[in-house]
């Protein structure tokens, strides 16, 4: 995992020395931008999360409660993160994670590494008013079972959901000098898992973030976010308590090194949530380069 992140940072430094005067980005911490990027632009983001669970949804209490303490699970994925500027409105997204998970429930240990699900994406800006700098895109999305599902031993670990999935989000943006607003409404069709039969529940996902530039090199984001997976369905039928929700406050700082290369930490706070495994917070540590 340490050579992954090594490798990636000397690869944007280096990068960064052959960097022309480029417009200077302001980028969101979470969830899409709804600026797209000038045509032929590139960016390459790269970010760490870390989740070590602390709680496990109790089916009899209705409640997280705390793991006991013969089981233990973490995960810690790197994403890799590109996008292109095919037009000035059309920005085409390509997400790749690496997974890595570990879990131990009795003293019997099950792992997982390796590819994860990957995501293509297009984003298309079809309403910009620079007056008075507020601009409106949609976002269409989908993801790939690339992540290993099916085919385990008992030591393994899924690494993705066996799913292909797609989705579409509208996303709002408005500009108030040293401030940014962002709005996002997300719909995502599940699909089947092909290995247990299981139709995934479509997930509903909304967010309201707010940055604020302190200075030209320091942003402050802080974000709202509440997602939402309704019940899985085998052979037509809802399985009872298969839905989840978390709502999170997710604040975040991001340092400009260069004119368009920035780090980045975040970490999300989970207020409220019903998960399998679910944590009080995470952390995150992202690097982010444009060309």
């Amino acid at each position: 995992m340490r050579k992954i992140l090594f490798i990636f940072l000397i690869g944007v430094l280096t990068l960064s020395v052959f960097a022309q005067k480029k417009p200077t980005p302001r980028p969101p911490l979470f969830g899409i931008p709804a600026k797209t990027l000038p045509q032929g632009h590139w960016i390459f983001r790269g970010y760490w999360i870390n989740n070590s669970y602390t709680q496990k949804w109790d089916a009899a209490n209705g409640s997280m409660e705390t793991v006991p303490g013969n089981t233990s699970y973490s995960t810690n994925v790197v994403w890799g993160k590109i996008r292109y500027g095919l037009t000035n409105n059309l920005t085409l997204i390509l997400n790749v994670p690496y997974v890595n998970k570990k879990m131990s429930v009795n003293g019997t240990e099950k792992t997982g590494s390796g590819l994860g699900d990957v995501i293509g994406a297009a984003l298309y800006k079809f309403y910009n008013n620079r007056e008075q700098r507020f601009l409106v895109s949609a976002l269409a999305f989908t993801k790939y079972a690339t992540g290993k599902y099916k085919d385990l031993s008992k030591t393994d670990l899924p690494l993705g959901t066996g799913s292909f999935d797609y989705g579409f989000s509208l996303l709002p943006e408005k500009e108030f000098g040293k401030w940014d607003m962002r709005w996002s409404a997300f719909y995502l069709f599940r699909g089947k898992n092909s290995e247990t039969n299981v139709d995934l529940g479509d997930a509903l996902d909304l967010s309201w973030s707010t940055d604020y530039n302190f200075s030209k090199n320091l942003i402050f984001e802080g974000t709202l976010n509440y997602k939402k997976t309704f019940e899985n369905k085998k052979d037509g039928k809802n399985i009872a308590d298969s839905d989840t929700h978390i709502f999170q406050f997710i604040p975040g700082l991001q340092y400009r090194i260069a004119r368009t290369f920035l780090i980045q930490l975040v970490a999300p706070v989970n207020i409220s949530q019903k998960r399998t495994f679910g944590d009080t917070y995470e952390t995150w540590f992202g690097l982010y380069y444009m060309m």
